[in-house]
């Protein structure tokens, strides 16, 4: 009799077959299955009678990634005592898990196991399919028809827990087709959906099978792709997780032959696009037979379209549909976005097959009902996704096509560009009461990333194609205008609000040239929240739509021909009490003020070089996340400090601490360097943060965007404690900072400071030398 493997041997086995380069996707799983299928009938080869092991989940379909539970159960007689059962399990679990392979195991008698599955969804599922490893397979064949059976008999209540599950998972992963970031299981589209549809199949009525649009089979080529891409990202990163990250996209593009990760990520969203679609219409169509019986029915829409009526709770063409009239598609998408219907399949088929030629200059109806599907809110998204399956929306937009399912090399963004660009035109629709001319809101909205699907600058992409698509949409050439300029400045407002100082005159009144009128500034505001609403949640904060307001409120005065500061009153008057204080012996004085989601920190003491990065260095030491800081010197040399302080979510800074840390780092008896260092450290961070993008260093320097002062604008890898860095390194050279403005962006920040020498800005030939200072600061 042979001898049973040992851990070592399974180990030094595992890490063969998964380091063999001529092993991918499918191939690699089913070989992964196999090997596990031989270990367990040779540690399983004297099982008594009675007794046998079986695969379940995944594992019984015979494939496995590198990173895959294996999930067996082990079944056993109702008379085996359960000192028999331990031995017998650990015999079988033990050189698994010494040889570090990933096991699910679970013991049980078929009564046990019967009555755990018949009220719980994950156990009822997991037995749907199971394949004896070794042992008694006819208790095996039993049991799963014994588990089939009993799945049938209470089909509505399984169906109905399934899509309450799917739709939990779904609301905390999103959709593996427009995310940069999936979760190739569990995401929306991704193989925990396939798995699903198989399970609810498996209840065997035609009501149910009818739900699914084509055969089950055809959904196989799309989960096929995933699958591999799960194993390769197994494989190419060590680590067993489902989530595709940035930093990972490369490694697993080359691994599987693609030629970058775009590619590789053009093909995941495309399969995902498959299962996705196939998902939602079969069980929109099991949540209409769970509650309603599955009766037919024909409805009207709210309001009347020629063409268009509800049958089943899907849009339907009507025989007397005009199918081949240009505004029809838009007509019938934009009617069912507003009523929250799904476009049928067969519909879809249909105006695919017939309408307008593409490229077509669009009449005004066609216009008109274009916007009026840009306006449908949240539920245009999927209508348009719906069109795009068949090519119709880029048959009127072929432009559309060069950004369809385009991932963004950039941890900043959520989405793919084709899903950010229609989430951006859904929050714009709730912004159109708030503007003058709200088509133009929308369709900039639509256009203001249309140019990254092609070569060079996108916004100088989309202003080249912003003027053939304008005029094919019926457009006016000053409509037009406003168009390009939308897409044109689409991200001033927020890169100036961010990164360059409000209050100084110089800076409204550059953003008031670019922008040139009133109508335009006001589409621009709804545009940036918009836009960043759709980017990702670092993107758009109650600060950043502070800042933004400030700054509209100062551009508008500047269009205006008005001038004076934003809040009306001289700057310093805000600090004289803080600097009769000061001048009457106060030393160092602290004060505090919390200001909506902010903490408004000021500090006033004798202005010394150098203060402006002592005071960021404690704060850093205490773990705070600034925001914005100004600093202001009086004539009689009294220096006011102010920090704009983001206030964490359940938290309140010890102030007490702050100020005493504060006071201590200002008269030289805390080494801050050395504090910050021990803080990094015992957090386990590392000065420099790993992103999915190289990390880059960039410091841009101009004297000509503020009268007073030069800008400098410093873009690096997010790290702890970057603004004392920098400020170190600029008062280490001689310079003193007037204002700082802070930002995160991803894993990047991006600190600017308007910095003045001895003799006010500094001259052109130090530039050189002040980006070499600020690099080594942080490299």
């Amino acid at each position: 009799m042979a001898r049973p493997i040992d851990a070592a041997t399974i180990k030094r086995l595992r890490t063969q077959l998964v380091g063999d380069a001529d092993l991918a996707g499918r191939s690699l799983a089913r070989r992964l299955s196999q090997q596990a299928d031989s270990w367990f009938e040779s540690l399983a080869s004297d099982l008594p009678s009675g007794w046998a092991l079986m695969a379940t989940g995944g594992y019984a379909g015979g494939v496995l990634c590198p990173g895959s539970d294996i999930d067996v159960v082990l079944l056993h007689p109702n008379k085996a005592n359960d000192a028999q059962v331990r031995t017998v399990a650990e015999g079988l679990w033990y050189p698994f898990w010494d040889g570090g392979i990933k096991l699910s195991p679970a013991v049980h008698t078929t009564k046990t196991l019967l009555n755990l599955a018949s009220d719980d969804l994950e156990s009822a599922t997991t037995i749907l399919r199971v394949r004896c490893l070794a042992g008694d397979a006819e208790l095996v064949r039993r049991l799963q028809h014994d588990a089939l059976e009993q799945w049938r008999r209470r089909p509505m209540v399984w169906l109905q827990r399934l899509h309450e599950s799917a739709q939990l998972r779904w609301e905390r992963l999103g959709d593996v087709a427009s995310l940069l970031e999936p979760d190739l299981k569990d995401g929306r589209g991704g193989l925990r959906d396939h798995d699903m549809i198989r399970w609810a199949l498996a209840i065997d009525r035609p009501d149910v099978s009818s739900a699914l649009e084509g055969p089950f089979e055809d959904l196989a080529g799309s989960a096929e792709v995933l699958l591999a891409t799960r194993c390769e990202l197994h494989r190419a990163t060590g680590r067993f997780v489902n989530i595709l990250l940035l930093q990972d996209q490369d490694r697993v593009a080359e691994a599987m032959g693609y030629f970058d990760a775009d590619a590789l990520m053009f093909e995941v969203s495309s399969a995902a696009h498959s299962i996705e679609w196939a998902t939602e219409r079969f069980w929109r169509r099991v949540d209409r037979l769970v509650k309603r019986s599955g009766k037919s029915s024909l409805k009207q829409l709210p309001e009347h379209v020629a063409g268009v009526t509800v049958v089943d709770d899907e849009a339907q063409i009507t025989a007397d549909a005009d199918v081949d009239e240009q505004s029809f598609v838009f007509r019938m998408a934009a009617a069912a976005a507003h009523a929250g219907y799904p476009i049928s399949a067969r519909s879809l088929r249909m105006m695919a097959s017939r309408g307008s030629e593409p490229g077509e200059v669009w009449a005004e109806r066609t216009r008109r009902a274009f916007l009026s599907l840009l306006g449908a809110g949240q539920p245009m998204v999927h209508a348009i996704e719906a069109l795009e399956r068949y090519d119709l929306f880029s048959r009127y937009l072929p432009e559309w096509r060069a950004v369809r399912s385009r991932p963004q090399r950039n941890a900043f963004h959520t989405y793919t560009v084709d899903r950010h660009l229609l989430q951006t035109v859904a929050n714009a629709s709730e912004l159109m009461r708030g503007v003058s001319r709200p088509d133009l809101l929308l369709v900039g909205a639509l256009l203001h990333d249309i140019g990254k699907g092609y070569p060079g600058d996108h916004t100088e992409a989309g202003i080249e194609l912003v003027d053939s698509i304008g005029a094919r949409m019926g457009f006016p050439p000053e409509d037009v205008a406003i168009i390009r300029a939308l897409i044109e400045h689409h991200l001033l407002l927020s890169e100036t609000a961010t990164r360059r100082d409000i209050s100084d005159p110089r800076t409204a009144a550059n953003v008031a040239a670019a922008v040139g009128d009133p109508v335009t500034l006001e589409l621009l505001v709804a545009l940036t929240e918009a836009d960043s609403r759709a980017t990702g949640p670092a993107a758009w904060s109650s600060w950043k739509a502070t800042l933004i307001e400030e700054l509209v409120h100062a551009v508008s005065m500047s269009l205006r021909g008005e001038h004076r500061a934003i809040d009306g009153t001289p700057l310093d008057s805000r600090f004289s009490h803080l600097v009769d204080q000061v001048q009457a012996g106060g030393g160092v004085l602290i004060e505090h003020e919390s200001v909506g989601d902010f903490e408004m920190l000021r500090i006033a003491s004798a202005d010394r070089r150098g203060l402006f990065s002592l005071i960021a260095g404690t704060l850093a030491l205490h773990g705070l996340d600034i925001v914005g800081a100004e600093a202001f010197t009086g004539a009689d040399g009294t220096a006011v400090d102010e920090f704009r302080i983001l206030r964490a979510a359940g938290t309140s800074p010890n102030w007490s601490k702050i100020a005493h840390d504060l006071r201590g780092v200002l008269a030289g008896d805390v080494d801050i360097d050395a504090r910050l260092e021990q803080r990094i450290k015992s957090q386990g961070r590392s000065r420099r943060a790993v992103s999915a993008i190289p990390p880059r260093f960039e410091v841009l320097i101009s004297n000509e965007a503020s009268d007073s002062t030069t800008i400098i604008d410093v873009r690096a890898p997010d790290a702890p404690a970057t603004l004392y860095r920098l400020s170190h390194a600029l008062a280490g050279a001689g310079y003193d900072i007037r204002s700082a403005k802070v930002a995160t962006l991803g894993h990047e920040v991006v600190d600017v400071f308007y910095v003045v020498g001895a003799d006010g800005k500094l001259p052109e030939d130090t530039h050189a030398d002040v980006r070499a200072c600020l690099t080594s600061a942080l490299v």
